[in-house]
């Protein structure tokens, strides 16, 4: 007997939880996971109620799923970058551009990452934290490299710097998120790609600019 019939019913099972994936992270942008029932994930979906629970027992383990999918793509595209035969400023470059475009184009999905995953100690406290680590290494490797090559101060520490790096764009995309730093359209983030760039290489005194 054929095993292709099978299969249809895996595919439809893999759209399905994508679509619930993808409902959960518009709702969780607007209301939190706190504030959101599973009622409201099943609504926006457009699937009966029952069904997000053969796919998942509660809204936390979507919001788990999301990050492990979502985070996993994210970090094969830092590890992309590390490997890219680039000079550092083009790679820093990259990375830049990355988070940047990323809100841009999924703004939901950045929201929910910053405010219910990489800002909140209750997800971070239950789950691995090794697993949200893992993003540093690429970093501190690109970091590392341009040292090595003449391009990045000698006397720099590169797992400090990536914290820096992290660090601030983390805060730039939270203002994104909150609302804090309104851009209204590309040209506007193509101007804080070129001066996040400038600031993270080369500083902020009159002299660098």
């Amino acid at each position: 007997m054929s095993s292709r019939p099978a299969a249809r019913p895996t595919r439809r099972s893999a759209r399905t939880r994508e679509r619930i994936i993808e409902a959960a992270t518009e709702v969780f942008a607007r209301r939190g996971v706190h504030g959101t029932r599973v009622a409201d994930i099943a609504e926006r979906a457009g699937i009966a109620y029952g069904l997000v629970y053969h796919h998942f027992r509660n809204k936390e383990e979507i919001l788990t799923a999301i990050f492990a999918e979502r985070w996993a793509q994210y970090v094969a595209y830092l590890e992309e970058v590390a490997r890219m035969p680039l000079s550092f400023r083009e790679r820093m470059g990259r990375l830049i551009h990355f988070w940047v475009e990323t809100y841009r184009q999924e703004p939901d999905l950045m929201a929910v990452m910053i405010n219910e995953i990489t800002r909140s100690y209750e997800f971070l406290e239950s789950h691995d934290i090794t697993a949200v680590l893992v993003a540093f290494d690429p970093i501190e490797r690109i970091i590392a490299q341009g040292r090595d090559n003449g391009e990045v101060r000698a006397d720099l520490d590169a797992k400090l710097a990536t914290y820096v790096v992290l660090g601030v764009a983390e805060m730039v995309l939270t203002g994104y998120v909150i609302g804090s730093l309104p851009r209204t359209d590309q040209d506007a983030y193509a101007r804080d790609e070129q001066q996040l760039l400038s600031l993270l290489l080369d500083g902020m005194s009159a002299g660098s600019a």
